[in-house]
């Protein structure tokens, strides 16, 4: 998600012909990744230091190390506080001008994880917003402006994991998986799977809009053709979480399945294409 805003910025405020253009602001992009590393490492940390008591019921959380007691969670909160330390002090030091994100990006995340991921709804925007910060300070660290409907696909995309992760959680429920959030009874299967289809349909949508109506694209309108990809790639995420039962840990799904992997990679790879030749 940080490094969004310099592929989208090919041939606008970096170039091939210039590389080293390109260098300077792929270094500055690699300081906030590493940041934001350490930034959603502590906040892994502190929730799962929260919800201890909780994993060791269920079939797959258990086995984290602090949950099965590997780790003590003195030591989990020690290094939760280092790594949130650690980001922000890489911000003060090297990018100041993305500090005060970091730092939102941090506390939004730790009232989430105290307070709003018990209550519906709240709890799949809170995520959200955490996706778009990560696209803000991504572009803030390379100075680079970056198109509204970017950030609108980026906030709808994550409405839909996030409400896919739910989905997935409330089917291991009924399949005997023992309660681990608050909000989960109050949603239903329903609901679930008709709100899921309108944040498919939305950020497909939205998508569609920022290929043909974003000033900064090419004028040829040609990054339409990367619209397929888009649709093939979240209705092959949702087949997944639906049918064959992923969903409860997003980063597995983008890992381990062999046919999204490429529809991803083509598409940033179609991307990089259109923007070099046509902008």
């Amino acid at each position: 998600m940080v490094f969004l805003p310099l592929l989208f910025s090919a041939n606008e405020s970096w170039t091939f012909n210039n590389i080293q253009s390109f260098f300077e602001l792929f270094l500055n992009a690699t300081v906030i990744f590493i940041a934001f590393v350490f930034a959603s490492s502590s906040v892994y940390l502190f929730n799962d230091v929260l919800d201890r008591d909780k994993d060791v019921f269920h079939p797959e959380k258990k086995l984290r190390p602090i949950a099965s007691r590997v780790v003590s969670f003195k030591v989990a909160l020690l290094f939760a506080i280092l790594f949130s330390s650690v980001a922000i002090i890489i911000c003060v030091v090297l990018l100041y001008d993305t500090v005060i994100y970091i730092c939102a990006y941090l506390v939004l995340m730790a009232i989430y994880s105290l307070l709003l991921r018990g209550i519906i709804i709240v709890d799949v925007v809170s995520i959200s917003v955490g996706f778009v910060i990560r696209v803000l300070v991504g572009a803030i660290a390379i100075n680079v402006p970056v198109s509204i409907w970017l950030y609108i696909c980026m906030a709808l995309g994550a409405m839909f994991m996030a409400l896919s992760k739910r989905y997935a959680e409330f089917i291991a429920l009924e399949e005997g998986s023992s309660l681990t959030r608050k909000s989960l009874p109050v949603y239903s299967k329903l609901v679930l799977q008709r709100t899921t289809y309108v944040f498919l349909i939305g950020t497909i949508f939205a998508y569609s809009l920022y290929t043909v109506n974003a000033g900064n694209l090419p004028s040829n309108k040609l990054m339409v053709l990367t619209v397929p990809l888009v649709i093939f790639g979240m209705r092959r995420y949702q087949i997944l979480v639906n049918q064959r039962g992923f969903g409860e840990r997003p980063e597995e799904i983008i890992t381990k399945d062999f046919i999204l992997r490429i529809c991803v990679l083509t598409w940033l790879l179609l991307v990089l294409i259109l923007l070099t030749i046509f902008r």
